[in-house]
């Protein structure tokens, strides 16, 4: 018996279901749209003033220069963050400046560029050739300079001579051992001192600038000018300058006429 014709209501319903067989959307070129348009980004970020370093900060340098830095490190306002190799600029500061301790570079892609440095301390000076040359806490020798402005820094000499490298470390074993312990002293303690004679025997011989005389056991000068302030503040304020030996007993004597420096 034939099947009657659907009714106007079933064709409808028929109409209204889901198609089974429809194509889905087509994922890679989906995936490809969305590389396209990514590239164009980066392109357009690329050309625009914001992938350009816009700002360069050093912060903790006082031997080695602003300018300095930035040339050796090949940083300038303009150029490209991208081209900003962080380990490459490291590795050329601390190559080049002996001084420079650690290195710390920051970059904002806001286009700003920090160089934090940690300078090593320069403990005293040496003379060699009319020139001075500055000595690190680790026994550097810094390149000469025939004046040094704003340097209160204690001088350091020997009895017998010893020969100075810039870029190397002083030969010397007592200089090394007395560079290290410098930094232990107090500023106002050291400030004090205007030159420290190292002695191959003997006590070591440390010239005030109030013009007094202080003697130690050698390789003992972070410990006895830490006692040497105690001492030398428990002394009348119109105390002549004299000779404060600080050995096995703390003691002061007068001057006599071959232990006067300079005479």
């Amino acid at each position: 018996m034939p099947k009657p014709p659907p009714t106007v209501l079933e064709s409808y319903a028929e109409q209204q279901q889901p198609q089974t067989g429809k194509r889905r959307p087509n994922r890679k070129a989906l995936l490809f749209v969305v590389i396209f348009f990514g590239l164009l980004l980066v392109a357009g970020l690329l050309k625009s003033p914001l992938s350009e370093v816009s700002y360069i900060e050093v912060k903790g340098n006082h031997q080695v220069r602003y300018e300095e830095i930035l040339r050796t490190a090949e940083l300038e306002r303009g150029m490209s963050l991208l081209s900003i190799n962080k380990g490459a600029v490291k590795e050329k500061l601390l190559t080049t400046y002996p001084i420079v301790e650690t290195v710390d570079v920051e970059v904002s892609w806001k286009g700003e560029v920090v160089i934090a440095v940690v300078e090593k301390r320069v403990a005293g000076l040496m003379l060699q050739d009319a020139k001075l040359f500055r000595i690190l806490q680790d026994g550097m020798v810094l390149p000469g300079r025939e004046k040094l402005e704003a340097e209160q820094l204690p001088v350091i000499s020997l009895d017998v001579p010893t020969s100075l490298t810039p870029g190397q470390k002083v030969i010397s074993e007592d200089v090394l051992e007395l560079v290290k312990q410098i930094p232990e002293v107090e500023r106002a303690v050291l400030d004090q001192i205007s030159e420290i004679y190292v002695t191959d025997e003997g006590p070591w011989r440390i010239y005030m600038r109030d013009k007094f005389e202080v003697r130690i056991p050698p390789r003992q000068f972070a410990d006895k000018m830490k006692a040497y302030l105690a001492y030398r503040s428990a002394l009348p304020v119109d105390t002549k300058p004299s000779i404060i030996n600080m050995l096995e007993a703390n003691y002061m004597e007068n001057f006599k006429p071959e232990d006067k420096k300079g005479e």
